[in-house]
């Protein structure tokens, strides 16, 4: 698992700097020029491997434009992403709504809403839906 994160990570380091116009040739030398860290660093970061440094994740994010989410956790925080997400739970909430007996208050619609994005409740919310349904 855990090298799967650093081939992933590996992938992601490689594109931004490919983006950057970082040449493939002496990739290494120019990340040590350009940061002034040690050649050893250069090389675990372009083999995976994320700072131990919290302040040189953002340096390098910031300087070969990374985004950091999808560096760090390997999952992006898209602002697209995440609108679409909202919008999936808009409609299943508003689906289930012109399905049932009665009518949601903005408070409950906003929380059924909630329980929908968050995936660990999501199956609840399912089968809450499934027995006011049958009403």
């Amino acid at each position: 698992m855990e090298d799967e994160k650093k081939l992933k990570r590996a992938e992601i380091f490689k594109a931004a700097l490919d983006a950057a116009g970082v040449p493939d040739w002496g990739r290494g030398s120019s990340i040590v020029k350009s940061t002034g860290c040690s050649p050893a660093s250069a090389q675990a970061w372009i083999k995976g491997s994320l700072p131990s440094d919290g302040e040189r994740i953002v340096e390098l994010c910031d300087l070969y434009r990374i985004d950091l989410y999808l560096w760090v956790t390997l999952e992006s925080r898209d602002t697209d992403q995440t609108a679409q997400k909202m919008i999936e739970a808009i409609v299943y909430v508003k689906d289930f709504e012109e399905k049932a007996p009665f009518s949601l208050t903005p408070y409950q619609f906003a929380h059924m809403c909630a329980a929908y994005l968050d995936e660990n409740k999501r199956e609840s919310i399912n089968t809450i839906i499934d027995i006011l349904a049958k009403k």
